[in-house]
């Protein structure tokens, strides 16, 4: 299993993993401002569907005015991320459980954004990863990270 801090640093670990339940988000907070890479939280308590995702997505991430709110717009401003120069870029998503329950379809479509956004900055040899955090069991394929 990859830690916490090899995701951080390891271009090549670039990825979707979940962090262990027991890391408070303060916790992993901390340990992600340790490292050189710029950080966003989305918290998922009260996502439920893509136009709520994308509304958090674009905040937590400072999306530039143009953004689409769609699909597309949200995979391109991922890859982009321009206006956020960092040598990494870190995204916590705590709690996805609502989205997943409530739009699974949408949910699906965010992992596979935020997989090929993951690969994009692998190759790029940009560290990117995006933590899940509370995930209820729903993302078992998801690799967990040691702490």
């Amino acid at each position: 299993m990859p830690t916490l801090h090899r995701v951080l640093t390891d271009p090549a670990a670039a990825g979707i993993y979940r962090v262990p339940a027991r890391l408070s988000v303060a916790a992993v907070t901390r340990r992600i401002a340790s490292t050189d890479v710029r950080f966003a939280s989305l918290s998922g308590n009260v996502i439920t569907d893509k136009a709520m995702f994308l509304r958090a997505a674009a905040a937590a991430l400072a999306f530039p005015p143009y953004f689409g709110r769609n699909w597309d717009a949200f995979a391109d401003c991922l890859t982009d991320l321009s206006w956020l120069p960092a040598p990494g870029h870190a995204i916590l998503y705590d709690n996805p459980a609502p989205l997943i329950r409530q739009s699974p379809q949408d949910w699906v479509t965010a992992v596979e954004i935020f997989g090929a956004a993951a690969e994009r900055w692998r190759v790029a040899g940009v560290p990117f990863v995006v933590l899940l955090r509370r995930t209820a069991g729903l993302t078992p394929t998801i690799p967990l990270l040691e702490e």
